[in-house]
């Protein structure tokens, strides 16, 4: 294999990754949530309405993933767009663990999941421009 199907493969493995992450709170938000260590008793209606708003920005930005394999031009737009995203959320996630919310451990997993998958996207988009 050369350096451009593995490239090809890793982003599809990532897009794949993001779009299942999107979906998750639409499929098995309870679920999840247990994994990820939130609190039983903040599993509510609105949690998983936030959930969901959430999880279609990660479907939609799993399918750009795509749209920049089809589309070079775009892929050191998106793939850095993706890592943005990925920051923010580490941000995010550093809010409730820096105001001790009681939330600790799912915001710590969350943390490492932001920043896994940002580091995962600045290294395609190094490898792209």
């Amino acid at each position: 294999m050369n350096a451009l199907t593995h490239l090809h493969t890793l982003v599809t493995v990532m897009g794949l990754f993001r779009i299942g992450i999107g979906l998750a709170p639409f499929l098995a938000a309870g679920p999840l949530s247990r994994v990820l260590g939130f609190p039983a008793a903040q599993d509510s209606p609105t949690a998983r309405l936030m959930a969901r708003f959430f999880g279609v920005r990660d479907v939609g930005l799993g399918v750009l993933a795509f749209h920049a394999l089809r589309h070079p031009e775009t892929a050191v737009f998106i793939f850095l767009f993706n890592a943005c995203m990925d920051a923010g959320d580490l941000v995010s996630t550093a809010i409730p663990l820096v105001g001790r919310q009681g939330i600790d451990r799912g915001a710590a997993l969350s943390a490492v999941c932001a920043l896994t998958g940002g580091l995962g996207w600045i290294t395609v988009w190094a490898l792209v421009r």
